[in-house]
Order: structure tokens, then C-alpha cells, then sequence
């Protein structure tokens, strides 16, 4: 059952505190997938047993799909921003929308691939992010120079599902204002359709690695369906049951753990395997997606809120972080030896330390000024006015 959370004329807001804790766990597994060692002896040395450090180094693998998690987060959330300003205006103004997404992503990206190319060398030498891999990212062609070349041995290779998302940013309102607001599930059928051909193909030719796991063309599942979804909701949320958002969000992350362990990221598994996360994520998004929200506002809850919304600063930091730490045997100033686990918190410190700071000294310059190309319902006159997703917070 689908249901709104306010009453038309109601003045809206496009905050979802439930959508911060989910973007902080999609980080979390990204940054654990990146830590855990792959050295399976280390775990075995450490008393676990074989079962037990299989299954571990089966989650540190199924971590990297905490990148579709973000996909489908933010093909939900700009289909809704775009689905509710032209239900409210009949239309959606594409110079607004790219203005906003510039300020809300190039600052952080383009200080820190400046970091990378001028900076980093010096403080970590064996980092490799040579002049082909730099300017491809700077015009957000990077994950198509991963696909051809391999991903960089670099802080900054996370930094190809930007392109990704900028790529998506740039051709999904085109979409819409050629095709019609209406014929979202029609392209989502066509996207998908497209995924699952261009991984055949990839397979059959023997594609593997990054050739399969960074084009954008075999990583269309989370996105669409992170765009349907918003499609089908129309603002609203599916009422359910604690329970039942519990035994969602255990069948997605068993379904993480199943794909990582028997099915492969390249060759004729891989046309099942972004299909099934991408469908886990969606899983994971529906069951955080709620109205009461109050328990977010309360301690030690709403310190995970603040984690999500500097996740972009996380995800762009973390690999620098546990980069640093990798080559001290103890922590500055303080002296404490690090051993792995030490290391491990240290690591994620290090990258909330930074996160915050970009936030704060950073991003919120320009997202203060990316307000003003936001599009406001409550400022049109003579509109009726639609419930969306966004009043959930506003709701609690």
C-alpha cells in the first residue's frame, strides 16, 4: 500500500535523514571492501577458521556493491526531483538542474584531483595517476579509460563511479524532456534491455575486470531501476512493517553475499550478477524509506545521519586515509602502535576527520549557493501541490 505524508499547499522539503544512514552504510561497505585484507593466512594465523575467513573475505568482496547502493540512490532521488517539479510546472528546467549538480559535485572532485595530481606524489610516491588517467577524469570520462586501461593504482580510483554519475546526470533529463516525464518505465525497459545485451557481449568476447565492472554501459541495472522506482512511488512510500523492512534488508544483504561468492563480476555470470545487486539495493532503499523519521534525531542516531550526508567526502577520501595509515607503524603525535585493527579505526577516523572538514570548509560555500537554483514548490502560485518523498522528514 502506497501513502502520502502531507496535505496539498503543505511547504516541502527535499531531505530524507532515512536516505543519510543508508548512504553511510553503502560508503561503510565500500571503505571495509577496500581495508579488509584479501591474504586469507592472515585471517587463518588469527584463529578464524577456514569457513569463517571464507565468508569474511565473501563480504569484504560483496562490499563493493555498496557503489550500486549509490547508483540507485541517486537515480531515485534526481527522477523524484525531476518528477515533482514537472508535476508542479508542467515542465523541469535543465540549466537549473546541471547548475546544481555542478555545485553539489565539482568543488570536492576537482580539489581533489588536483590534490591527487600536484600533491599526492610527494607524500605517497608509488601512487600512479599519470596525465591520461588525470584529464580523463577531469572531463568525467574516467570509468571509459579504467574500461580500456584498468584502474590506476591511485587514491583517486574510486573517483570512476563519479563519471558514472555524471554521465547519468548529464543524459537522464535529456531523456526525459525528449521521450516524456510518462515514459519512464519505457526507458527503464530500453536501459535495462541495452545492460543485459552489452554484458552478453562482454562475456562472449572475453571482457574481464574493470572492462565489465567500470563501463557504464554494463552498469545500468541500479540506476534504472533506482529511476522506476521513483516512477512507481510517485512521492510516496510503501507501508509496511518493521518486520517485514528487517527481512528485506536480510534478503538483500544475503543476496550481496550469495552473488559475491558463485557468481562473477566478468564472464556469463556477470549478466545475473549486477542484476541481483542492483534489485538488493532496491530492496535496501525500500526498506529504509519511511515516515517517522524521529528516531533519527536522537543520539547516537543522528551521528550516522551526519556520516551520510558527508558520505561524498568519505567515499572521495577513504582510500587516501587508509593510504596514509598503511605507512605508520604508530599514529602521530600520539604513539599509538598500530596493529591492523588499531590501523582499521584509525583509517576511518582519518576519513571522517577529512569528510567533515570538506563539508564544512568546502562543499557548504557552494551548496548554499546551490539553493538558489532549487526549485521550490511552495513559491509557484495557482499550483496544486503534490505530495512527494520529501516531506517524510518534514512529516515526523
Amino acid at each position: 500500500m502506497l501513502y502520502p505524508t502531507t496535505t496539498p499547499g503543505q511547504s516541502q522539503s527535499f531531505y530524507h535523514p532515512e536516505l543519510d544512514v543508508l548512504r553511510f552504510f553503502a560508503f561503510f561497505a565500500v571503505f571495509l571492501h577496500h581495508a579488509l585484507p584479501r591474504d586469507a593466512t592472515l585471517y587463518l594465523n588469527a584463529g578464524l577458521t577456514s569457513a569463517a575467513t571464507e565468508w569474511l573475505l565473501t563480504a569484504k568482496k560483496a562490499g563493493a556493491f555498496g557503489v550500486d547502493l549509490f547508483f540507485v540512490l541517486s537515480a531515485f532521488l534526481i527522477t523524484e526531483l525531476l518528477r515533482r517539479e514537472y508535476v508542479n510546472r508542467g515542465k523541469f528546467s535543465l540549466s537549473s538542474f546541471y547548475i546544481r549538480r555542478a555545485l553539489r559535485i565539482w568543488p570536492l572532485y576537482f580539489t581533489f584531483l588536483a590534490i591527487t595530481v600536484f600533491v599526492i606524489p610527494t607524500i605517497l610516491p608509488e601512487d600512479s595517476f599519470g596525465p591520461v588517467y588525470a584529464i580523463s577524469f577531469a572531463l568525467f570520462f574516467g570509468n571509459w579509460i579504467c574500461v580500456t586501461s584498468g584502474l590506476p593504482f591511485s587514491v583517486a580510483t574510486p573517483l570512476w563511479s563519479i563519471s558514472v554519475e555524471e554521465q547519468f546526470y548529464l543524459s537522464w533529463p535529456l531523456l526525459l524532456r525528449v521521450f516524456g516525464m510518462n515514459r519512464i518505465k519505457q526507458l527503464v525497459v530500453g536501459m535495462l534491455a541495452l545492460t543485459l545485451t552489452v554484458r552478453a557481449l562482454l562475456a562472449a568476447f572475453g571482457v574481464e575486470g574493470s572492462g565489465v565492472w567500470c563501463n557504464t554501459l554494463a552498469r545500468l541495472d541500479p540506476i534504472a531501476l533506482g529511476a522506476l522506482l521513483a516512477f512507481v512511488l510517485r512521492g510516496r512510500a510503501l507501508q509496511i512493517n518493521t518486520a517485514l523492512r528487517l527481512v528485506l534488508c536480510g534478503l538483500a544483504l544475503a543476496s550481496w553475499l550469495l552473488v559475491s561468492k558463485y557468481l562473477r563480476q566478468d564472464g556469463p555470470t556477470s549478466i545475473f550478477t549486477y542484476a541481483v545487486s542492483a534489485l538488493a539495493s532496491v530492496a535496501l532503499l525500500v526498506a529504509f524509506l519511511r515516515t517517522n523519521t524521529r528516531l533519527l534525531y536522537r543520539a547516537p542516531f543522528r551521528w550516522v545521519v551526519y556520516l551520510g550526508r558527508i558520505s561524498y567526502g568519505l567515499y572521495v577520501f577513504h582510500l587516501l586515509a587508509l593510504a596514509l595509515m598503511s605507512g605508520l607503524s604508530s599514529v602521530p603525535v600520539l604513539g599509538i602502535p598500530l596493529n591492523f585493527e588499531s590501523r582499521l579505526l584509525f583509517s576511518f577516523l582519518l576519513t571522517v576527520i577529512l569528510a567533515a572538514a570538506s563539508y564544512r570548509w568546502l562543499e557548504q560555500p557552494f551548496l548554499r549557493l546551490k539553493k538558489r537554483f532549487s526549485y521550490r514548490p511552495d513559491r509557484e502560485e495557482g499550483r496544486p501541490i503534490e505530495p512527494t518523498v520529501g516531506d517524510f522528514a518534514r512529516a515526523s
